[in-house]
């Protein structure tokens, strides 16, 4: 089978995350499957026009809103040659591929934006991106299967559901590559660590989290934050620490490639995250399977990766936030219980059922 991939950014855009992440590993398989896989995204500058990554033929042309108007029109140019089944990868805006594609379809949506859009995008095309996710995207999807990550995310996607409509939403969890994300040898760091890892977007409240520090190293004095990412709030979240003078506490690290992200995971004690959303929480389960538990707030997605109690502590205010940092870091018991379950909770997931439960949707689709 031929699939034809519509994605806003590939594993190669500077601003790749958890989505893109999510797709390459289902790729791969897809292509150790004997399918073959083809990618229309956006070309950052310096960017090339046509790529090959790990065998996924990959396409690119215009930026940001850009890209999306190229699509329909790449696809009938050449692309529609080439394709069996259509995956339609909605992140925030969608390419609405049902609409020139005459080919099957199915969409993959990691989460709702709408409490994004304004602080990402300003009040202006906030608005617009609010409008198009409430009324749009129900209205091309309708007769298409729409995978989602969670069961957050398929609530979320249902909520925004004229009454009386309906739409076909399936679940299909993240995986791990538990050949890389697993405890090893590696010794916990000296210091207490609390580990965030991820980018630096809006939505992730990074600024938040440090805010909170001072909070636990009342309690746990030499608590450390190391902080592994980049993003567009990176200068913002620079200024906080130099303003705060946390340098003392807070290590910013920038971009980390897989060796050294699999390495800070197993020397944390917990990885924190203090997102307001997200569609599921793949940087918690690569740190459990490395044997870390987490803290988050109790919101979608995250609320369906950590199992509280168990795996680590899902907090509904800042100060519950901070006791479950200062519980696991001051409790060495805590922390191993939490860290022995969290391996075993991550081992319930893998890309190989990931992608073999997207295939099958993307073969239904195409019958």
């Amino acid at each position: 089978m031929r699939i034809l991939v519509f994605s806003w950014k590939d594993l190669r855009h500077p601003w790749a995350g958890g989505s893109e992440v999510n797709l390459h590993e289902q790729a791969r398989r897809w292509l150790e499957s004997g399918h073959q896989v083809t990618m229309f995204t956006s070309r950052p500058r310096g960017s090339r026009f046509r790529d090959d990554i790990d065998g996924v033929k990959v396409y690119r042309a215009g930026w940001r809103v850009g890209t999306f108007l190229f699509a329909p029109l790449a696809y009938l140019l050449f692309l529609r040659r080439r394709c069996d089944v259509v995956l339609d990868i909605i992140n925030g805006i969608p390419f609405c591929s049902p609409l020139f594609c005459r080919k099957p379809a199915a969409a993959l949506m990691h989460h709702v934006h709408r409490d994004m859009f304004i602080p990402e995008l300003g009040p202006v095309l906030g608005r617009v991106g609010i409008a198009i996710e409430r009324y749009l995207i129900p209205l091309v999807y309708m007769r298409v299967p729409f995978i989602c990550v969670s069961g957050s995310t398929r609530d979320s996607i249902t909520g925004l559901l004229w009454r009386g409509s309906s739409m076909d939403i399936r679940v299909v969890y993240n995986g791990i590559d538990h050949g890389h994300f697993a405890p090893g040898d590696s010794v916990k760091l000296p210091e207490p660590t609390v580990l965030y890892l991820g980018r630096l977007k809006h939505y992730k409240k990074v600024p938040h989290l440090i805010g909170l520090m001072p909070l636990v190293r009342e309690r746990v004095p030499d608590a450390e934050l190391i902080i592994a990412g980049d993003g567009e709030d990176a200068p913002a979240i620079e200024e906080q620490v130099a303003r705060m003078e946390a340098g003392g506490f807070v290590r910013l690290l920038g971009y980390v490639g897989r060796d050294e992200k699999v390495r800070l995971y197993r020397q944390a004690w917990v990885t924190a995250t203090s997102s307001g959303t997200e569609g599921w929480g793949l940087t918690v389960i690569e740190a459990n399977a490395c044997g870390t538990p987490a803290v988050a707030f109790d919101v979608p997605g995250l609320n369906e990766s950590i199992e509280d109690g168990v795996t680590g502590v899902l907090a509904s205010d800042d100060r519950q936030f901070v006791e479950g940092l200062v519980d696991i870091l001051s409790d060495r018991e805590l922390r191993e219980r939490l860290s022995a379950n969290a391996v075993e909770w991550a081992g319930r997931f893998s890309w190989e059922e990931a992608a073999r439960r997207t295939l099958e949707i993307l073969e239904e689709a195409g019958c």
